[in-house]
């Protein structure tokens, strides 16, 4: 009995070592396996058990249309400004940043805001304005001479036919009727126009009237050619600033004052004349030039005159523009289809050269720079250094 105990003692003291050194090898395991996930991890993150992928540019980052800049008829006395839209500005005279009154052309903004108001799609009539005695009588015109159409209380117009009897004749009453049916006076539809003129960074502008007729709704010409385009934008505007004539129901047929309009690809935008603020026009033109379309939207402000001849003389300015930059306007080729354009470089890999897919080509003008840049999503984009904000041209890169 008492060897029998001794011995299992002596079996219990040999079993006990072998399983120290076991615990022993596993907690050893474990660290040389911490250990080895630790330096995995670090090498990881240095690449050696993956590829890291750089894409390296290869084409210039820069392209610049050959030839000097354009030599443009600039106005002798006044401003002018000239745009391609999402491409820049072709120029500008005069001083730039000085605020002048700008006559009708404020209508732009009126119709503008009167349409963020109350959205029409192209040749949707929108709800009918029926003229009352209130509305008539904030209609009323403040001078003599001021342009402006027939209406009787009574009448009826859809807001269409009102807006178009705003812009086609330049009618300032029409002007007065629209911002007190939307505003509930003129006082605070002004205010909704100086608002949105700041929301649109024309920082030079201030409106104190709806028709332009107060020598204090002033602008410059860049500005007025920053809501030009915003306006354009506009499909139901767009399409009544290039309405040549309409018949109204009490006024009968009224026209556009734009004579340039259909001219050269003249799509309106709006015209202005006062004593005070000389001859004025907002004007934008679309062309082809090699296959791709141009807006060009210009502004021509203060331009001298008698009353009969102010705005013939800021029509005739602004036509001679749109020609100039028309015929300056050309097609380049920045990289052609099939050419290399970066490389993708992966540790490990043979390099992959990117090519563009097809001929990227860009509409400018002699002298403008772009620049050239591969996206992370291996895509070239051309962008003008005049316009940084807008693609002009893209291409996917495809591996070869």
């Amino acid at each position: 009995m008492v060897d029998t105990e001794v011995e299992a003692s002596s079996q219990q003291w040999q079993r006990q070592p072998r399983s120290r050194w076991r615990r022993l090898a596993m907690v050893l395991t474990a660290g040389l396996l911490a250990v080895a996930l630790v330096a995995a991890g670090v090498l990881w993150s240095r690449g050696a058990f993956w590829a890291p992928v750089h894409v390296d540019q290869t084409v210039d980052a820069s392209f610049t249309v050959a030839g000097p800049p354009p030599d443009l008829p600039w106005p002798a006395k006044g401003q002018a400004y000239v745009d391609v839209e999402g491409v820049g500005a072709v120029g500008s005279s005069g001083p730039a940043d000085t605020e002048v009154p700008i006559a009708s052309v404020t209508k732009t903004m009126t119709a503008y805001q009167i349409l963020r108001d109350h959205p029409l799609a192209v040749d949707e009539d929108g709800p009918t304005i029926e003229i009352t005695p209130a509305l008539f009588a904030a209609a009323k015109s403040p001078l003599p001479d001021e342009s402006g159409i027939a209406m009787q209380t009574g009448e009826r117009l859809t807001l269409h036919q009102a807006l178009l009897g705003m812009l086609l004749p330049s009618a300032g009453n029409m002007a007065r009727l629209l911002a007190t049916w939307d505003a509930g006076s003129v006082d605070a539809f002004v205010g909704r126009m100086n608002a949105q003129a700041q929301a649109l960074g024309m920082a030079h502008t201030h409106y104190a009237d709806p028709a332009g007729i107060s020598a204090q709704s002033m602008s410059t010409a860049a500005d007025q050619v920053r809501l030009g385009e915003t306006a354009l934008h506009d499909p139901a505007l767009a399409d009544m600033v290039s309405t040549k004539a309409v018949e109204l129901p009490l006024a009968g047929v009224v026209t556009n004052t734009d004579e340039l309009l259909g001219q050269d690809g003249d799509v309106g935008i709006k015209t202005g004349s006062t004593s005070a603020a000389g001859g004025c026009l907002l004007f934008a033109a679309r062309s082809q030039v090699g296959g791709f379309p141009v807006t060009i939207v210009g502004a021509v402000l203060g331009q001298p005159g008698t009353a009969w001849t102010i705005l013939d003389h800021a029509e005739t300015a602004a036509k001679s523009l749109i020609q100039a930059v028309q015929r300056s306007l050309v097609v380049s080729t920045v990289v052609h289809s099939g050419s290399t354009v970066a490389v993708l470089r992966q540790r490990g890999h043979s390099d992959v050269a990117l090519t563009s897919a097809n001929d990227v080509t860009v509409v400018g003008w002699p002298s403008l720079g772009y620049t050239l840049a591969v996206s992370p999503g291996r895509e070239l984009n051309v962008v003008s250094t005049l316009h940084p904000g807008s693609v002009v041209a893209a291409s996917r890169l495809a591996g070869s």
